[in-house]
C-alpha cells in the first residue's frame, strides 16, 4: 500500500443548521473577513481564489473540494468530531456523498473540548457516551487502517483513565458492527501512548512544540523601552516568533528517537487571529511572503521526507503523513488555492506528493 497523505479539513465552511449549532456563527466566512492583523508583525489572512467562498452543504460545491485535493494527491481529509451535549457532529455529510475509495475520512476527536471525558465517570456512563461519539464516525467512505477507522485524539493527556476509555472506545466500535478503529494520540513520543492502547502517536501541531526552536523576537531591555514609548506593540513581545526553516528542520531531525509518531507537516503556521491577547505562534517565512521561494522549497522537502520516513519506519498500511490543512485559513496553513499565493502552495503540495511517490516506489519492496 502506497504512502497515503491526509490534510486536516474544517468543516465550518457550511450552512447548515448542524455547523451553525457548532460554531455560533451565521455566515461561515465571516470571522476569517473581519479578522485584521493585531500588530506589525502580523501579515495578513488570505483569501480562497479557484474554488472560491464555498458552501459545502451545496453538493457540487462540494465535490468541486474534494476533487481539488484529490487532484492534488491527498488520500482524505481529517474532519473534527465535536461534542454538542450527548450528541456529536462532524459536518462530514457535506462531504459524504463526494467520497469514495481512494478518497475518504478520517477523524479528529478533541479531549479538551469534551469536559464528560476530562473526569472519572461509571463505566456504562462511558459505554453510552462512547456509542455516540462512534456513530458519528460512521458517514462516507472512510480511510482505513487494517479496515479500522482512524481517529486521532488531540490532547489526549486531558482524558481521565485513559486506558479504560480506550477499550470503552473499541468496544463501541465493535457494537456498531465496525472492524475497530484505529487509534492516534497526538503527542511528540509514542512510548506513553502506545503503553495505554493507541495504535500510535502523532506530531502536536506547531503552536504545541512551543519552545523547540529559540524565538527570533526575544525581548531585550531596549524592546521593552520601545513598548513603554509606544513605539512598539506589547503583543510583539508576547507572541512566538520562529524560522519556518529552521522549526521543520528540527520536525524531521532524530525521528526514529521518538517511535513510532506519524509526521505532521504544514506549509505555515500562523495562530494570532485565535490569540487577540498575545501568545501566538508566528512561523515567520524563509523569505519573501509566505508562498516565498524558500520557504516553498523546504515546505516541498518536508512533504517528501515525511512521505519517504514513513514508508521506511511504519507497517504497509500504517504509511501516514497528515498535512495541516487543507483550509485552515485562520492559521494561514492552507494549500487551497488563494488571493495572496495563487497556486503556489497547491502546486509544491502536488509536487511534492508526486516526487515522495517516486522516491518511495523508487526505494522498492520493504525488507
Amino acid at each position: 500500500m502506497a504512502v497515503r497523505v491526509l490534510a486536516f479539513f474544517d468543516t465550518r465552511y457550511q450552512s447548515t443548521p448542524a455547523v451553525l449549532n457548532m460554531y455560533g456563527t451565521r455566515d461561515p466566512w465571516e470571522r476569517l473577513r473581519n479578522a485584521r492583523p493585531q500588530n506589525r508583525q502580523h501579515g495578513p489572512l488570505n483569501w480562497p481564489s479557484t474554488l472560491g467562498t464555498y458552501d459545502l452543504c451545496q453538493m457540487e460545491q462540494a465535490a468541486a473540494v474534494v476533487e481539488t485535493a484529490a487532484q492534488a494527491g491527498l488520500s482524505g481529509f481529517v474532519v473534527d468530531c465535536r461534542a454538542t451535549g450527548d450528541r456529536y457532529l462532524t459536518g462530514a455529510d457535506a462531504l459524504a456523498p463526494a467520497t469514495n475509495s481512494s478518497f475518504g475520512l478520517a477523524f479528529r476527536w478533541d479531549v479538551s473540548d469534551d469536559p464528560f471525558w476530562q473526569e472519572p465517570a461509571a463505566a456504562e456512563s462511558r459505554k453510552v457516551r462512547a456509542e455516540a461519539l462512534v456513530s458519528a464516525l460512521t458517514v462516507g467512505s472512510v480511510v482505513q487502517v487494517e479496515g479500522k477507522l482512524i481517529l486521532v485524539v488531540d490532547r489526549p493527556e486531558r482524558l481521565s483513565e485513559p486506558t479504560q476509555a480506550i477499550e470503552i472506545l473499541r468496544e463501541a466500535a465493535a457494537l456498531a458492527g465496525l472492524p475497530g478503529l484505529y487509534l492516534i494520540a497526538v503527542q511528540a513520543n509514542a512510548q506513553d501512548s502506545l503503553a495505554v492502547g493507541y495504535d500510535a502517536a502523532l506530531d502536536p501541531d506547531p503552536a504545541c512544540w512551543a519552545g523547540s526552536c529559540a524565538p527570533q523576537n526575544r525581548p531585550t531591555g531596549f524592546n521593552y523601552l520601545e513598548i513603554r514609548m509606544g513605539w512598539r506593540d506589547v503583543l510583539e513581545q508576547l507572541d512566538k516568533g520562529y524560522d519556518y526553516t529552521a522549526f521543520v528542520i528540527s520536525r524531521m531531525k532524530d525521528r526514529s528517537r521518538r517511535g513510532k509518531v506519524l509526521p505532521r507537516v504544514f506549509p505555515a503556521f500562523q495562530d494570532w487571529a485565535s490569540h487577540p491577547e498575545g501568545g501566538a505562534t508566528l512561523l515567520l517565512p524563509g523569505s519573501g511572503t509566505p508562498g516565498g521561494g524558500l520557504q516553498r522549497h523546504f515546505y516541498g522537502l518536508f512533504l517528501e521526507n515525511a512521505m519517504v520516513y514513513a514508508h521506511d519506519n511504519f507497517p504497509a498500511s500504517e504509511e501516514l503523513v497528515f498535512l495541516q490543512s487543507w483550509n485552515g485559513w485562520l492559521e494561514n496553513s492552507q494549500i487551497e488555492p488563494s488571493l495572496l499565493d495563487g497556486d503556489i502552495i497547491y502546486d509544491a503540495t502536488r509536487e511534492a506528493i508526486t516526487k515522495g511517490h517516486f522516491l518511495v516506489s523508487a526505494k522498492g519492496p520493504k525488507p
